[in-house]
């Protein structure tokens, strides 16, 4: 079931969120409101719903550029599949994480700077024998698993001799490798840790090293809506000088980031 959920910056805190309203109580000024596209499933630590509010280091960056540009966001929740849909057809303004490539940019504008970096690793069931160095070409014989729309990497994304499945969730893909019906799941490590401890089975899977790619995520915006360039152009502006400061750095701690990379 699509799940929707609505919030209305009210104070100067970045991490404020309540029920949406079409107007700001202390100014009585409308906000525009922007439609986000969220995967259906918590991706923690970049966006996870907590106790009612939609948390995380990218919701909380996006929030705060949001509440300085006046705007209201509005968040959707669909199979990560229909989110880069409705963002390709305008049915969506935005999402708050998004790679850089030249199929996604064909439907979207991204913001100048990315404001968080993301690893793609390799996870196995714990009594496996499966070896890696950092050669895909060597894992040639096992069946991979991803998320149906995600992207990691050239090196696996766009390898056309691997056996590959796709799942719908994360959630799915990770009951797929407990149950054998793949041996090797594709992943961000933080994301899957945090599924696999909320299935319980977080004792069941390892990870491989080295990770298989590390990537720069970007806010994008569809290209489909009229104001989406105008809507760009305002956020990286915004961006690129708090990039630089304490509450960046904050942000990032708080969710076990590394500062990105200048």
């Amino acid at each position: 079931m699509i799940r929707s959920i609505s919030y209305l910056i009210l104070s100067i805190s970045i991490f404020s969120f309540s029920a949406l309203s079409s107007a700001s109580p202390s100014s009585g000024i409308k906000r525009p409101v922007l439609i986000v596209g969220l995967s259906e499933t918590d991706y923690y630590p970049f966006y996870f719903e907590q106790d009612g509010q939609i948390v995380g280091a990218a919701a909380e960056i996006v929030t705060h550029l949001a509440h300085k540009l006046k705007y209201q966001l509005k968040y959707k929740r669909f199979p990560w599949k229909r989110v880069q849909h409705n963002l390709a057809k305008g049915n969506i303004d935005m999402v708050l994480l998004y790679f850089k490539t030249p199929e996604r940019a064909e439907h979207v504008y991204y913001v100048d700077l990315p404001h968080v970096y993301e690893s793609s690793s390799l996870i196995v069931r714990r009594d496996s024998s499966i070896k890696y160095s950092g050669d895909l070409n060597q894992l040639i014989t096992y069946t991979f698993g991803n998320v149906n729309g995600y992207w990691h990497g050239a090196s696996y994304s766009e390898h056309k001799t691997l056996n590959k499945r796709a799942f719908s969730s994360t959630e799915e893909l990770l009951t797929g490798l407990k149950r054998g019906s793949i041996d090797i799941a594709v992943g961000n490590k933080p994301v899957m840790l945090q599924i696999a401890k909320t299935m319980g089975h977080e004792d069941q899977f390892a990870f491989l090293e080295p990770k298989i790619d590390y990537a720069p995520d970007y806010i994008a915006f569809s290209k489909a809506k009229p104001k989406a360039k105008e809507r760009v152009k305002a956020f990286s502006k915004a961006l690129k000088p708090f990039l630089k400061t304490k509450k960046y750095r904050q942000i990032l701690e708080k969710y076990g980031f590394d500062i990105a990379p200048k």
